[in-house]
């Protein structure tokens, strides 16, 4: 059965500011993220280079990289569907897509869509969650564990992988909704209260992941993975050379 999300009807009312959805989105996910790989892969692309950034949303994109969406918000520069991307194949030097692809009912299609429309020798990084609580954008699919992304990418070569949400995001997901579904004794609206009430409570403690994440077990209870991966096919001498290992 389907579930109503009402977090996803309080961020489509903050969506009608994008300064305000931008800024939270920060505070609420980048703020805490490992994004070392993340940071290599943006601006290792040339001028001139096409990199897109599918399912990019309200979110602003980094300079340089094109926004896809299904929806017309703001900045969005092409509309389309990531099963079926309105580009041509051979067509992109990069993709970025972050926590995206569990929105996408059609998601191993859209996998392969982004080997399509990548030139031989293109890369792409992704954002996936592995242990994550239901959060609709309308609706919440999937999930994947590393040997999951592994076969889903088997025609890629992995550059870097690893862990950008690490353990204690997932503990603390978890006693977040957990504490606010208990103490609020069967009320929806306490739920809500709770909800929002213990979200500045308990965010901080995720910082801890810096240490934690570091454990060579952390990717066992990981909240959510990355992985940094190309297209072969290309001269490896002339393509852009990112790190080969993973962060974490």
């Amino acid at each position: 059965m389907e579930q109503r999300d009402w977090i996803l009807e309080l961020k489509a009312r903050v969506k009608r500011s994008r300064r305000l959805a931008t800024c939270l989105f920060w505070l609420t996910d980048l703020a805490y993220l490992n994004l070392a790989e993340r940071r290599r892969f943006v601006p290792s692309f040339g001028a001139g280079e096409r990199v897109f950034n599918m399912g990019a949303g309200f979110r602003s994109s980094p300079p340089g990289v094109l926004a896809l969406d299904r929806e017309s918000y703001p900045g969005v520069a092409v509309v389309g569907d990531l099963a079926s991307l309105p580009l041509r194949a051979s067509s992109v030097d990069g993709i970025l897509c972050e926590m995206v692809l569990e929105h996408v009912q059609q998601a191993p299609l859209a996998l392969e869509e982004f080997g399509r429309v990548l030139k031989p020798g293109g890369r792409m990084y992704l954002a996936l969650p592995f242990l994550w609580p239901y959060h609709a954008s309308p609706h919440d699919y999937w999930r994947w564990t590393t040997s999951g992304v592994a076969r889903e990418l088997a025609g890629f070569e992995t550059l870097a992988a690893g862990i950008c949400g690490g353990p204690t995001t997932t503990l603390i997901n978890v006693l977040h909704e957990w504490l606010a579904m208990v103490l609020s004794l069967g009320s929806d609206v306490l739920y809500r209260l709770l909800y929002l009430a213990l979200l500045p409570l308990l965010f901080p403690l995720k910082i801890l992941d810096v240490l934690v994440s570091r454990h060579p077990q952390a990717a066992k209870t990981a909240a959510l993975l990355y992985v940094h991966a190309r297209k072969p096919g290309a001269d490896r001498a002339s393509s852009a050379k990112p790190s080969l290992l993973a962060t974490r």
